[in-house]
């Protein structure tokens, strides 16, 4: 399966060509220790993942909504350190002291030799080397590589923070039980489910950035799903998502009016590792919900990230087909609470958990050991090929002959269209929820064999 990964997987540069690709504001957590490998520069999902959207949806006083900053749209592009907004303004300061020269990571032998970008890029508006010489010296691997990419960033996140009213934002409400709704692709699912129209890519890339996480499960549940049986869907993965979808689309159904519809028993989705997805909004977590018209959720964001700083373990309800339960506990330790579980009603998804990382390797081991009983799906995600083909070679070799292949790695047809950035290392850039794959453990199916009994 790993030697097939890079074929089945387009790499992110061949996404970037296809021309919606979206880079979006990234908080950066962590570990500065970061190991560059200037050839194939890859990094790890703990510095670069977004682990919050309080940033965009965090609660404002009313003197700042009185006297907030209006960007036109022809006024969107800034150089980050002259911003008029602080957060951009703060991005800047971050790079400053924490970033890498390119020059300089490729040319200095060591690491005293090696200084912090403080030029800023006239083109894209970050600082992107140490001195105006380097950028000189580095200014056409720049702009071939990263400086695009860049700007489009800038632009994107000052958009965020205009001010300017975001129509994409207003998403359309419960469905009626006669509604299909086309879950292809990004612009079919918007076209059928009703949004807003899409007029930019900007647009497409905000949207993405925020339904990508719900949405990515729901691709996965859908009776219209892009994955298919025999090709991305495997045997014993058709028998896991048959199983949810018995009670996802009930065949009591007897009226279309919504208030006589009978409910379903609830489904539970179990979000191992929870970091930004468990910032959402709960009204981002009802486009799951509206598309399952006759079933609850509950939504168990699980893990230490899942929970804010003097926040405690709770559970709440949007309304009574969806609610959420936040834990901070490690997920072994939190299955116990668990009575039992059911391949019927039961599913997990880990949103690029970073399995295959060797700072993160074993703590995953009892958690993953812990999934595998329930025998109930477990969807991974990755945000680039190399990625999920290091989380796969990590869960094949420390967990063979335990599970069960139920997708296949794909790319995430519900993925983020827009970047996220590498404030330490600015050439590195990845889409959230890039490509998908899916475990299962193992069904041992006993063999009535009478002749070899005692």
């Amino acid at each position: 399966m790993n030697r097939t990964i890079r074929r089945i997987l387009p790499s992110s540069r061949q996404l970037s060509n296809r021309g919606r690709n979206l880079v979006g504001s990234c908080t950066v957590r962590a570990s500065l220790n970061v190991t560059r490998q200037t050839s194939s520069r890859q990094f790890t999902q703990s510095v670069i993942r977004p682990i919050s959207f309080q940033g965009i949806f965090g609660g404002k006083d009313k003197s700042s909504e009185e006297n907030k900053l209006v960007l036109e749209q022809d006024n969107l592009f800034h150089i980050l350190s002259e911003s008029p907004l602080p957060e951009m303004r703060d991005r800047a300061s971050i790079i400053n002291k924490y970033g890498v020269c390119p020059v300089c990571d490729t040319h200095a032998k060591d690491e005293q030799h090696k200084k912090k970008p403080v030029f800023d890029c006239p083109d894209c508006g970050y600082p992107t080397h140490c001195s105006k010489e380097h950028y000189e010296q580095g200014k056409e691997a720049h702009h071939q590589e990263v400086c695009s990419i860049l700007r489009e960033i800038n632009e994107d996140d000052h958009d965020l923070r205009s001010g300017r009213p975001m129509r994409e934002f207003e998403f359309p409400s419960a469905q009626g039980f006669d509604e299909a709704v086309n879950m292809g692709n990004w612009d079919v699912f918007f076209y059928t489910r009703s949004f807003p129209s899409m007029d930019s890519d900007r647009s497409m890339r905000h949207v993405s950035k925020l339904l990508t996480y719900p949405l990515t499960i729901a691709s996965v549940l859908h009776q219209s799903s892009p994955y298919k049986y025999g090709e991305q869907v495997t045997t014993e993965g058709m028998r896991s998502i048959a199983a949810l979808r018995t009670i996802l689309y009930p065949h009591n159904q007897v009226s279309n009016d919504a208030q006589t519809q009978l409910r379903t028993d609830t489904i539970n989705v179990y979000l191992v590792g929870a970091r930004a997805e468990a910032t959402l909004p709960p009204h981002i977590w009802l486009q799951l919900a509206y598309l399952f018209p006759a079933t609850p959720f509950h939504i168990h964001f699980i893990g230490p990230d899942a929970l804010g700083n003097n926040q405690e373990p709770h559970t709440n309800s949007v309304n009574e087909r969806l609610s959420f339960t936040y834990d901070n506990a490690m997920y072994h330790d939190y299955h116990e609470k668990i009575p039992k579980f059911d391949p019927y009603t039961d599913l997990f998804f880990m949103f690029s958990p970073g399995i295959g990382h060797a700072d993160a390797r074993n703590s995953w081991k009892k958690s993953i050991e812990k999934t595998l009983e329930t025998k109930c799906p477990i969807f991974i995600t990755g945000y680039d090929e190399a990625d999920m083909k290091n989380d796969i070679e990590a869960v094949e070799q420390d967990y063979a002959g335990e599970f069960d292949w139920v997708l296949k790695p794909s790319v995430n047809e519900f993925r983020s269209l827009k970047r996220d950035v590498n404030l330490l290392d600015l050439r590195q850039s990845i889409f959230a929820n890039y490509g998908i794959w899916g475990i299962r453990g193992k069904r041992y199916d006993v063999v009535h064999d009478p002749e070899n009994n005692d």
